[in-house]
């Protein structure tokens, strides 16, 4: 069970967001946090590279009743922000809820982990609230929300005001700011363009929002810039899009490195990790064969989460995984694994020249290898897994990183 990565140094805290059961009252709804590496589970022996089990079931932080499972939240500081994520032109989700969750698409909420026992609360409402499961990130401490609308009635407004398809909330002064519109290049109705990846540049004060140009296989990546509140479209346009790639967390945020994009997830049997740089618009893959950590009769739970993955530090990233173990001593247990990886950049030489292959040839070499052995495109390790059993099973709708001063939090 020993993996070839290297061990972390520093503690970190995830909080997940998750659902269980729903009801005449609404969905229940559960937020849990573990720490990586858990204390309370010690590897086994003297190497940290080890799969380890804690024995100790999750128990929620914080439970409340939702009318949707919302996938878009972030954290700034201390608190943790939620985006409802009802679709204001259809019926509830669950019939007959009274719940007043139901006007939560109206709203954004925050949970102070400086004040648990406040639960939930109301910020105030965004300028343009009526947006169904939109995307959201967090740049200097400010959150960004931007696309959603179903409607045409609602792009049309956004048109004749040329904002608010993004908007900006300072939870220093509680307040909602509507941000200048994309380009025409962009397309309208804005209703319809819906971002199939966005990240935010931190390095260059910007923000990156990609749509499809045309064919799925080509996208057009737009760029706003933070300081100056303008866009641009990054040349060259209409650039090949994760080529030859399952997709299963199209439209959710992307991990930015060192002008890198990063997407990962687990899917038949395999962690697949594809990157980006976009600045020599080169692709980068790799895979890792799970049977270096299942344990004995242990496998791919069907309902696994499709979250994308995320960055704890340096070229060190993790992602979840569901398992059930089919044996007679487990008694069918499932568990939530917490796979920790690194990931670093290996791109291709020439053997005879030691040269850096051009980026057709890179192309060609990724259509024939990366659904194949791709090991030699991104290097992939594992650093260390760790196995909570699940007495309930639940959906896993989100994972956000806690804030460095969060980590330390008992």
């Amino acid at each position: 069970m020993e993996g070839k990565g290297k061990g972390l140094a520093m503690q970190f805290e995830i909080a997940l967001f998750t659902t269980t059961s729903s009801s005449k009252d609404g969905i229940q709804a559960e937020w849990h946090t573990i720490k990586v590496p858990d204390p309370e589970c010690p590897p086994p022996s003297s190497s940290p590279n080890v799969v380890t089990t804690i024995q100790k079931p999750l128990r929620p932080f914080n439970e409340v009743k939702v009318a949707w499972p919302y996938r878009e939240h972030a954290v700034i500081g201390s608190r943790l922000y939620s985006l409802g994520g009802m679709n204001p032109d259809s019926e509830p989700h669950v019939a007959d809820v009274c719940n007043p969750e139901f006007a939560r698409f109206l709203k954004v909420r925050s949970f102070d982990f400086s004040t648990p026992d406040d639960g939930w609360k109301p910020v105030s409402t965004m300028t343009f609230p009526k947006r169904f499961e939109p995307a959201c990130l967090v740049f200097d401490d400010k959150l960004y929300v931007f696309a959603g609308f179903t409607s045409d009635a609602y792009s049309t407004e956004l048109e004749a005001k040329g904002h608010g398809w993004m908007e900006v909330y300072d939870p220093d002064l509680n307040t909602w700011e509507p941000l200048p519109n994309p380009p025409p290049e962009f397309g309208f109705p804005l209703c319809f363009p819906i971002p199939i990846y966005y990240a935010a540049l931190d390095s260059k004060k910007q923000i990156l929002v990609a749509l499809n140009e045309g064919a799925r296989v080509k996208a057009t990546f737009y760029v706003y810039h933070v300081i100056d509140r303008y866009w641009t479209i990054l040349e060259p346009r209409g650039r090949e899009l994760r080529p030859h790639y399952p997709d299963p967390v199209f439209g959710k945020r992307s991990i930015v490195i060192d002008n890198t994009i990063y997407w990962g997830f687990v899917l038949e049997g395999y962690v697949y990790v594809q990157s980006f740089n976009i600045d020599t618009d080169l692709y980068f893959h790799g895979s890792l064969d799970t049977q270096q950590f299942l344990r004995d009769s242990e496998f791919e739970y069907p309902c696994c989460p499709m979250l994308p993955l995320l960055h704890l530090a340096d070229q060190t990233f993790c992602l979840f995984l569901f398992t059930m173990v089919d044996k007679m001593e487990y008694d069918g247990m499932v568990y939530l694994n917490c796979i920790v990886l690194d990931i670093s950049l290996n791109p291709f030489k020439d053997e005879d020249e030691g040269k850096q292959q051009s980026k057709v040839e890179f192309h060609e070499c990724d259509k024939f290898c990366f659904m194949g052995n791709s090991s030699k495109q991104l290097n992939i390790s594992l650093v260390s897994v760790q196995s909570y059993p699940l007495r309930d099973i639940f959906c896993l709708y989100d994972a956000l990183l806690l804030n460095q001063n969060l980590q330390q939090r008992t």
